[in-house]
């Protein structure tokens, strides 16, 4: 179709100019009308000649009379004979899509961008370099199918240790890199933090080029980094007039460095707050809490919103030495104590028969869950928010251990138990979580303190990361791995012997055994990340290919262990790869 090679310029969208300019602006608006309405309803006056259902009439004519070939109106070549007036219409406004294009104008130039900022960190060698554009490309391949994975690494598993290993050193991202890597924290929020961290103050400045990548601006500052904490001025105008995760990012970060000026810029707009706000602000200060904050969380206890007043009970019970926790202590002593009356000691519970104003004024939440009494409900707060360090006083003495293994009355010890296991995790108290976890070869559902896994794995983590790992590899023999998948996730990584080779054995009784592989490929999974590198000598003995399958067997599960050991090792040899060509000098 000619649409004539002199269109006017004035024909551009949103064009200025008058005569044929104007015309064409109205031959579009009611083009557009009458697609939004339908031809039937919204004829265009522009195709008031071309043909109607009967096939009658000229075709499609210009603003200047002529039809789409320049014949003029009504001429045959402009139109066949039998078209319909929605085809019309389309024709008509695929030639006016044509001429506003081409018509269109030249819009100003964009001011150029500021220049990037200076990184001073160190360049990365070039195998690491390399090493990086491949896990970067590997993470955007599609998963294979569940099962079976082949022996080739998970590269998409890899690639946060290699960012955490990559900033330990502090290296810099390469230029090139920094749009791969800032779509791979994008993807991947677990990702961000050291993607963002790798990609430092260009990766910021490339991110504001790019609404896509906005979220790494979030919590940064106007300027795509946070003012020092020594920069009274800057944090000030940040704090006043900053976003929402800019002002908590703000604050975490002082309160890291000075937590008595943290919360003075807390107190300083508190009341001004809205309440989500200030809850979120609150969970600030467990960095860095101690008595000098427990002024501000007493007054918090008053706080119009229950889930305000909730935190700050929870802070408060972490400072042992808080009016709060006196008050606590008080209240769990009168319900729980020794029964002297009994043949050998007990425990007796007197759960609390009302939740009055003081216990709700201290965070105590009066109406319980679906499912839960409302006595065992209120006791189980106030246990949990009583200092650990007033029960051996209460039980004459007797050590965390020698309390746990007493007998308790009337069937309260799971209850009891459980509030015991929330403060110990509450006030991070290990002498407590020893003895809620008692002997790792206990079996769980007969152990001193609690049968949940869930619950031990939050009692592993308050201690030391040695003890940690030796505990879940004595769980690990005694019970294997089925048991084991949570605990392991709290374990320090790389594992620490004997843990690494408890898994190892564990693995090869459970393939030796007959048991279904995929059974533990979660397990297998967390093996190649957590697993020291230095274990993959002792796996090459279970990457072969048994010469026949056991009857007791799963059928194809030789192979299956075969392929999921040799990917095992083939990841703790990359692994040791990724961490030697992190350690080399770059050129």
């Amino acid at each position: 179709m000619n649409t004539r090679a002199t269109t006017p310029a004035p024909y551009a969208a949103g064009s200025d100019g008058g005569g044929d300019g104007d015309d064409s602006a109205r031959v579009w608006e009611e083009l557009v009308t009458s697609a939004l309405l339908g031809t039937d309803r919204r004829p265009p006056s522009v195709l008031a000649g071309a043909t109607g259902p009967g096939g009658t009439g000229p075709g499609v004519t210009d603003p200047d009379g002529t039809g789409p070939d320049g014949t003029g109106p009504g001429t045959a070549g402009s139109r066949p004979a039998g078209a319909d007036l929605p085809g019309a219409l389309l024709d008509a406004a695929a030639l006016h899509t044509v001429r506003r294009r081409a018509g269109l104008r030249p819009g100003p130039a964009a001011p150029p961008p500021e220049p990037a900022p200076e990184d001073p960190r160190r360049p990365l060698p070039e195998a690491a370099r390399r090493r990086l554009d491949q896990l970067l490309a590997g993470r955007a391949a599609p998963s294979p199918a569940a099962g079976r994975r082949g022996a080739a690494p998970d590269l998409a598993e890899l690639l946060p240790q290699w960012l955490a290993l990559a900033n330990e050193r502090g290296y810099k991202a390469p230029p090139a890199t920094l749009p791969a890597l800032l779509d791979a924290a994008r993807a991947r929020t677990d990702l961000r933090p050291q993607a963002l961290r790798l990609a430092g103050p260009r990766g910021l400045w490339l991110a504001g080029l790019n609404p896509e990548w906005r979220f790494a601006l979030r919590g940064t500052g106007a300027a795509g980094r946070l003012p020092s904490p020594g920069d009274t001025e800057g944090v000030r105008v940040l704090w006043d007039e900053g976003l929402f995760a800019e002002r908590v990012t703000l604050l975490a970060a002082v309160r890291t460095g000075d937590p008595a000026a943290g919360l003075a810029l807390l107190v300083s707009t508190w009341t001004a707050e809205r309440a989500e706000d200030r809850l979120m602000f609150l969970d600030s200060l467990r960095t860095g809490l101690s008595d000098a904050d427990e002024e501000f969380l007493e007054a918090a206890l008053a706080d119009r919103s229950r889930n305000v007043r909730a935190t700050a009970a929870e802070l408060l019970s972490a400072l042992p030495a808080s009016a709060f926790a006196g008050r606590m202590a008080g209240r769990a002593a009168t319900c729980v104590g020794l029964d002297r009356t009994a043949e050998s000691p007990t425990i007796s519970v007197e759960a609390p028969h009302e939740c009055d104003a003081a216990m709700q004024r201290d965070g105590v939440v009066p109406n319980p869950p679906a499912g839960r009494g409302e006595r065992s409900w209120w006791l189980g707060q106030l246990v949990e928010a009583a200092p650990l360090a007033c029960w051996p006083v209460r039980f004459g003495g007797r050590t965390p251990e020698e309390i746990v293994a007493l007998p308790v009355a009337d069937d309260w010890q799971g209850e009891l138990h459980a509030a015991w296991c929330r403060a110990a995790v509450r006030q991070r108290d290990a002498s407590w979580s020893r003895a809620l976890l008692g002997s790792p070869a206990i079996p769980p559902a007969t152990g001193p303190g609690t049968s949940s896994l869930a619950e031990r794995a939050q009692l592993l983590a308050t201690l030391p990361a040695d003890e940690r790992a030796r505990w879940v590899a004595s769980f690990v023999a005694a019970h294997g791995l089925s048991e084991a998948f949570q605990l392991l996730g709290v374990c320090a990584v790389p594992w620490a012997e004997p843990l690494g080779a408890a898994v190892i054995d564990a693995l090869d009784i459970a393939r030796d055994a007959g048991s279904y592989p995929w059974s533990f490929s979660g397990v297998m999974g967390l093996a190649e990340r957590c697993l020291a590198p230095e274990a993959a000598r002792h796996l090459d003995s279970l990457t072969a290919l048994p010469d026949e399958e056991e009857e007791d067997t799963a059928p194809g599960a030789g192979g299956y262990w075969s392929e999921a050991f040799q990917r095992l090792v083939s990841t703790l040899r990359l692994r040791a790869a990724m961490r030697a060509e992190l350690t080399q000098v770059p050129v």
